[in-house]
């Protein structure tokens, strides 16, 4: 039953059009699970009687069918508005009851993968904090139910006593909506062709190492009398000019860059943000179109990086760090790639209903140059005199060339380390050509720490750590006595925060 507006306090299904999708996800996972079989028929097929694979074919066919049916009978969700809880039955023969309260989920996406695009339905996925994967999927939806069910999850938070009060909200919620911000596909392409290419390059490297290893592995299992000699490749490669090489690099990393650019635009191609009154809806995707939400209140930390092409370029990556999520579970961060200072300051002005200025900061003492200088230059170079003297002593000029180019990456990094903070943000900058800026509210810390060894009190010199819904960050060897008053102020906020 597609409708218009619904109030999903009463049990119903998936469109119908999920039988299909249903039949054709079992499908695939059979075919998985089973391709050895699939191999062994191709290749002994002519020793099989045709009407055995026939029969199998029908009977692998008719289970297939039945089991989507099953599917999609069997599932159903709706609100339980007396105890706030949204249930998932769900099963082909035992059926299974899901409750997730409303306050404990923690973000509703919705996507429309390519092959939903055929039925023109969505794929609506519900997360709740502490789990390593998404705890409820719901897999055909018209879109209209799947944004009305992510705003009423995500945004309603009070008892809705009847359907026509729902719609009343929603109507108010779409009445809300202020404006949206369209990253172009130009800002985008921008942002691919500046960014990662670094990690692109390496991966295509690492690549073309693998092939040649699987194909010299393919050559001698097959007992060709040729393989692939590393050796004469080697000494071959040395024999080109340097021209040759540098223009060989070259286009190793323009080819990296091309794949970036592509990869970039087909994940992020045609990206809408579009706010209303409690929340920021994220849509974008070529083939697989994804629909995130950024709710205002349960943001804890703002990142935005940026490298010295991108600054010229006006563009940067923007991330939004919600409860419960961090930087390393980079697919369930919510970001926004290629956006202008203009449309940055816009986001996030609507957020924090201003856009943080600094004027105060803390630098590292210079001494973490030295520190950071034996970790990373001495101590490599003493453990490869210990494991190989003849190594250091024969590629010196390399271990030259690794101290000055380790010095120059451990000089620009402590040139960007700053701790900035004002009366209500806190902000951490770090970085070497990516540079990082993370900020976010003094009132949502949840802890502050500070320490100090004991060889750093005659210098007066120690760390400190801010925990947060999102993670922890640290910076070290700052001014002690300032990060003592810097740290009473954040537990006064804290507190004041709690009691309010």
């Amino acid at each position: 039953m597609e409708e218009k507006r619904n109030s999903f306090f009463q049990p119903q299904r998936q469109s119908k059009t999920g039988i299909v999708l249903l039949f054709l996800y079992n499908s695939g996972m059979v075919i998985k699970n089973l391709w050895v079989f699939v191999i062994l028929y191709f290749v002994r097929k002519d020793k099989m009687e045709s009407w055995i694979i026939i029969s199998a074919i029908i009977a692998g066919f008719l289970i297939l069918i039945t089991s989507a049916i099953l599917q999609y009978y069997h599932f159903k969700y709706y609100i339980d508005e007396e105890n706030e809880e949204f249930v998932i039955h769900e099963g082909i023969i035992n059926t299974s009851v899901i409750k997730i309260k409303k306050d404990n989920i923690q973000e509703v996406n919705i996507t429309q993968p390519f092959i939903h695009r055929f039925f023109n339905i969505y794929k609506l996925e519900i997360d709740t904090p502490g789990s390593a994967e998404k705890e409820v999927k719901i897999s055909a939806l018209s879109k209209q139910n799947a944004i009305d069910l992510k705003k009423y999850l995500l945004t309603v938070k009070r008892i809705v006593k009847s359907a026509e009060q729902y719609d009343e909200i929603l109507e108010k919620e779409k009445s809300l909506e202020l404006h949206s911000i369209n990253i172009s596909t130009f800002s985008i392409l921008k942002y691919g062709i500046t960014a990662n290419y670094v990690r692109s390059f390496f991966a295509l490297i690492s690549l073309v190492i693998y092939g040649f290893s699987e194909l010299t592995n393919f050559l001698k299992k097959a007992e060709f009398e040729t393989w692939l000699n590393y050796d004469m490749i080697e000494s071959r490669f040395l024999a080109f000019s340097v021209p040759v090489i540098l223009g060989i690099f070259l286009a190793v990393m323009l080819t990296g860059i091309l794949i970036n650019a592509i990869r970039t635009i087909i994940k992020f191609f045609n990206f809408k943000i579009t706010e209303n009154s409690q929340s920021f809806s994220f849509e974008y995707g070529l083939f697989n179109t994804r629909n995130s939400i950024v709710n205002k209140s349960k943001v804890q930390v703002i990142t935005e990086t940026q490298n010295w092409i991108q600054k010229k370029m006006n563009i940067s990556y923007l991330k939004f760090l919600q409860i419960g999520k961090n930087e390393e579970e980079e697919k369930n961060v919510a970001a926004v790639p290629g956006i202008s200072r203009s449309e940055k300051v816009k986001l996030i002005s609507t957020i924090w209903k201003e856009n943080p200025v600094f004027e105060n900061y803390l630098k590292p003492n210079f001494r973490l140059i030295l520190i950071n200088s034996f970790q990373w230059i001495i101590l490599p170079l003493i453990f490869v005199f210990l494991i190989g003297r003849d190594i250091l002593i024969n590629y010196w000029f390399l271990a030259i060339v690794y101290g000055l180019l380790a010095e120059s990456l451990i000089l620009i990094s402590f040139r960007n380390l700053k701790l900035y903070y004002n009366r209500r943000f806190i902000r951490l900058k770090s970085g070497i050509w990516d540079i990082n800026h993370k900020t976010f509210e003094v009132e949502k810390l949840q802890t502050v720490k500070i320490s100090q060894y004991f060889w750093q009190r005659k210098t007066n010199l120690g760390s400190i750590t801010f925990y947060t819904s999102a993670g922890r960050f640290k910076i070290v060897a700052l001014d002690f006595f300032r990060l003592k008053k810097l740290l009473n102020y954040c537990i006064y906020k804290i507190e004041i925060s709690k009691n309010n």
